[in-house]
């Protein structure tokens, strides 16, 4: 089983790694337009004050000055949009966290891998929440954690790009909630932990990568990311609580870990597109709606003896197949409901 997950995440990875790079090309595109613009901008500015000033030394008018003057203010005030952001820091052991962050015209999209000399390792919560015209962030390799609701609702961002081999561990409650148009997530191998409602409703994710070290993740974590294709598996999870790929249609598989031993209330709820399943046996709870409306499942094994299998848990599954591989007859523990009607029950002998 841990031979299928590597092979599962190295697939995971490779295909976040080609939208990454997709995105970082023409990431690198804008910022290199956005650099021409400024200097035009700058060159535009100053032929314009060069000529008016040359004029009115020429002229002497005093209806010259004042246009000239006038002239002047408003070509200052147009270079005011090229006041770059300003971060607020503070000192932890390990190096600098970002608490706070000024923006005027010019949006953040780029947090330095140092501050004095010291590694930035942090963003604090809520620092982006809410932003407008936030359409990538650039981020240090050395980054270890993403607070809770750091960027919240930030509905205009598509790209989280990490320079080097990024060393997150902790991604927070909410960090990326309401990012409808994130389409592409890959934090590396060291992430442990994913916080409640981390991605939810990120409609546009289509693959996201953490490695398959991840020790705890939140209730509804990946939550109606309806284009959620590929997704790395975890390895060391105990627990797969509730609601964490609830509404996932386009989520095709996901081996699970033979660590695990709960898989919580509507964990894979309508993920429409799932094929296939394999509990592994240490699972003893199939909680509420575990699996309704898979409507594509038509395959799932259960190498567990459940103490516990929740109502509706394969409601909808009518082309399903289960197979239970060490029970031999439903248990009295079970809810009289947990199947559909027209699943089909297979029993060890």
């Amino acid at each position: 089983m841990r031979a299928e997950i590597e092979k599962h995440n190295q697939e995971a990875l490779q295909t976040c790694k080609t939208e990454q790079g997709r995105f970082g090309a023409r990431e690198r595109q804008v910022r290199s337009a956005q650099r021409i613009r400024a200097a035009m901008m700058v060159l535009i500015v100053a032929v314009i004050l060069i000529i008016a000033w040359a004029i009115v030394g020429i002229m002497k008018d005093k209806a010259l000055f004042i246009v000239a003057g006038v002239a002047t203010g408003l070509a200052l005030l147009s270079l005011v949009q090229l006041v770059p952001f300003r971060l607020g820091y503070t000192r932890v052991d390990e190096g600098y966290v970002v608490t706070s962050c000024f923006q005027f015209l010019r949006k953040c999209n780029y947090i330095p891998d140092a501050h004095k000399g010291k590694p930035v390792i942090g963003i604090t919560g809520a620092i982006f929440k809410d932003q407008k015209r936030m359409y990538y962030i650039s981020l240090p390799a050395s980054l270890t954690h993403i607070g809770n609701e750091c960027f919240m609702n930030c509905k205009d961002l598509r790209g989280v790009i990490f320079r080097g081999d990024a060393e997150l561990k902790v991604i927070g409650d909410k960090a990326f909630f309401g990012c409808v148009n994130l389409y592409a997530f890959c934090a590396g191998d060291e992430v442990r932990k994913i916080g409640e409602n981390a991605f939810e409703n990120c409609r546009s994710l289509r693959c996201a990568y953490f490695g398959g070290g991840v020790e705890k993740v939140g209730h509804h974590a990946f939550a109606s990311c309806g284009n959620l294709a590929s997704m790395s598996a975890f390895a060391a999870l105990t627990e797969l609580p509730r609601g964490t790929f609830s509404g996932c249609r386009s989520l095709q598989t996901m081996p699970l870990p033979g660590t695990l031993e709960k898989i919580d209330d509507d964990c894979f709820g309508y993920c429409a597109s799932l094929t296939g399943i394999d509990i592994p046996d240490k699972v003893a709870y199939i909680g509420r709606g575990a699996f309704a409306d898979c409507r594509a499942l038509t395959q799932a094994v259960i190498r567990s003896k459940p103490e516990f299998i929740g109502n509706n848990a394969f409601r909808n599954c009518d082309k399903t197949v289960i197979t239970f591989t060490a029970v031999k007859k439903q248990s009295k523990d079970w809810n009289g409901q947990w199947a559909d009607k027209r699943c089909t029950i297979e029993y060890a002998r």
